[in-house]
């Protein structure tokens, strides 16, 4: 007892012990403290989380046992027989095979610890903090979810036989996406995907014949169906006190921001409907027909409602506050927008004007106050949303979709223009940071600064970036490529320019940074950055800093984490003790590396979760 334990993936371990090693063999279990985790060491570092990924990645020769795995699989999922009985694989020699298998993910942990850098002393600090909240969990609505999961099976029943007979049983179920795709190509359309974006942008051509049009809206709102995240609370909820575990990831993406596992809180929509409580109790009846007397759409209704499946224990009540607007807030004060800070500092003070009526009015030539609301919506809040990261039309188009605004090519640019005009340190920001970059990969082990707040440095395998806080973000395998640009000279020419490429685990937002390589595999792959991109990855990481040097203070002033969601904390207090405003004050009490940064948090409290 009190040793040192390190294993990949240690929440695993930690859950084994708990409910298998200790009650049924009488193992001691460990304290959180004594545990280390070498899956969040690799997430730390930009590697690729799951072993079997990261041994590689690390440039390990010795790897993980593929087969052993498969087999181990198989032994852990029983098999029901013609009979109706469970069949487990636990004969002699696959025993006696998986005990190699487990001997074998030994060596290569080790091995991979040795090669991995420690976390610093406060992230593992707040990684022990990571697996309180996380056993801790959040308390599940199963009530309500059962309801909601009628309303969802009977509006998926419908969809499914409306579709059906609109495309003459062509198509038969919503999430037939082979099926729509052929029935698209017969009626003129042809594509390859229907993803959410594709079917937004298909949608928008006033020129799609009307048949399509309507499937497409059919399939847009049967994607609104919430049976996953609905599902993952109930299997998650535990039978001893009905609360849902480990839904959190910490550093799961390479910011060191917190990833969502399960339910997936970060990627819940903003409600549409404002009532929630009243939403709650029309779904809560798990009646859809009563439901659809008040609203058009059963499956948006229930979409809104998901946050309220998570409700404070008896004698508790939830608490939650989110930083307002931190990524513009971090990257003003990276890039030293002093003017812009400012704004921020009035603003928070009562004496100043809001942010995005500044951001038009200095693209429009008008006061704030001169500023209508559409004005806002567009030159305001879009630009501020799409542009801080170097974004241009493609990025104003994207953001623009998710607001109503949708505005010519050419007005587009004028905006963009105006934007980069009135914010000339930020612009000059994302070219210090790609020069800074390429400085460091061109002469390793010197650093190459960017300004007090941000410096870069090779070392070993890895470019490491230098957060305020201290801490780093690496960029595994740097090396600086020819790389042709999207746009071309005044000739007409392709550009091409030297950029800063490292290797990533590929996903959806990195495929357009993809560097064609035959060493990649498909998951672990050379992708390309430039200065908007680092920029971004630095603001990130500063807010979730900001962020996370908050929730120890806020623990210990009797504000227990159930949950953090992007830039917002989640907890949950017992009745009696604290409030929202204190809670406010103690996320905006910085540590001394944020000097200068003005910060506002902005929460609410009540028996369930919302936004």
């Amino acid at each position: 007892l009190g040793e040192p334990l390190i294993a990949h993936n240690a929440a695993f371990e930690r859950t084994m012990w708990h409910y298998i090693l200790g009650p049924r063999y009488g193992w001691p279990e460990p304290d959180i403290a004594q545990w280390s985790c070498t899956m969040v060491m690799c997430y730390a570092m930009g590697l690729p989380g799951a072993l079997e990924m990261a041994a590689p990645a690390a440039g390990l020769d010795i790897a993980k046992d593929g087969a052993g795995r498969r087999l181990m699989l198989q032994m852990a999922k029983p098999r029901r027989t013609k009979d109706g009985a469970l069949r487990w694989w636990d004969e002699p020699e696959k025993i006696a095979r998986l005990i190699d298998y487990c001997k074998t993910d030994v060596e290569v942990e080790r091995a991979l610890h040795k090669r991995l850098r420690p976390l610093k002393q406060s992230e593992l600090a707040l990684w022990h903090l990571d697996q309180r909240i996380n056993d801790r969990g959040v308390l599940v609505d199963q009530e309500l979810a059962v309801a909601a999961k009628a309303i969802v099976a009977r509006a998926e029943e419908n969809l499914d036989k409306r579709i059906s007979q609109l495309t003459n049983y062509e198509v038969t179920a919503c999430s037939n996406r082979n099926q729509i795709v052929a029935w698209m190509a017969l009626h003129g359309v042809k594509v390859d995907s229907i993803s959410k974006d594709k079917i937004e942008e298909l949608l928008e051509d006033p020129d799609l014949p009307p048949p399509v049009r309507e499937i497409l809206d059919i399939r847009r709102e049967a994607a609104k169906a919430s049976v996953a995240k609905i599902d993952a609370l109930l299997r998650g909820a535990s039978p001893e006190d009905g609360r849902a575990k480990g839904l959190l990831q910490f550093n799961a993406a390479s910011t060191g921001r917190w990833g969502g596992r399960r339910f997936q809180p970060q990627n819940l929509r903003r409600p549409e409907e404002h009532d929630i409580d009243t939403l709650i109790e029309i779904v809560a009846t798990g009646d859809y027909d009563f439901v659809e007397q008040f609203y058009d759409e059963p499956l948006s209704a229930v979409a809104d409602i998901l946050r309220g499946l998570i409700v404070a224990a008896p004698g508790h009540r939830i608490l939650a506050a989110d930083y307002s607007n931190i990524e513009g807030r971090v990257l003003a004060w990276l890039a030293g927008e002093e003017w812009k800070l400012q704004a921020f500092r009035d603003f928070d003070a009562g004496v100043g004007h809001d942010l995005y009526k500044i951001t038009a009015g200095s693209i429009l030539g008008k006061r704030p106050e001169d500023v209508t609301k559409d004005e806002r919506q567009a030159y305001g809040k879009v630009p501020e949303l799409a542009l801080g990261y170097q974004g241009g039309v493609g990025a104003f188009a994207t953001m623009g979709a998710n607001y109503g605004v949708n505005l010519p090519v050419w007005q587009v640019e004028e905006i963009r223009d105006g934007w980069r005009a009135a914010h000339v340190r930020t612009k000059a920001f994302w070219y210090a940071m790609e020069n800074a970059a390429i400085e460091a990969v061109d002469n390793p082990g010197t650093w190459a600064v960017v300004n007090s707040k941000i410096a870069f440095k090779v070392t070993g395998s890895f470019l490491a970036m230098r957060l305020p806080s201290k801490r780093f973000l690496f960029y595994p395998y740097p090396e600086i490529r020819m790389i042709e640009m999207p746009w071309t000279d005044d000739n007409g020419d392709p550009v091409r320019k030297r950029a800063l490429t490292y290797m990533s685990e590929l996903d959806v937002s990195k495929r357009g940074k993809l560097i064609d390589d035959p060493r990649n595999t498909t998951r672990w792959a050379r992708i390309k950055t430039y200065g908007g991109s680092l920029a971004e990855n630095a603001t990130q990481a500063a807010a979730r800093d900001v962020l996370a040097d908050a929730m120890p203070r806020l623990e210990a002033a009797g504000y227990p984490t159930i949950l953090t969601v992007h830039d917002e904390i989640v907890c949950e207090a017992p009745d009696g003790h604290g409030s929202v405003g204190e809670m406010e004050r103690t996320m905006c009490d910085l540590p001394e590396w944020a000097a200068g940064l003005p910060v506002a948090a902005e929460g609410f409290e009540g028996s369930r979760y919302r936004k």
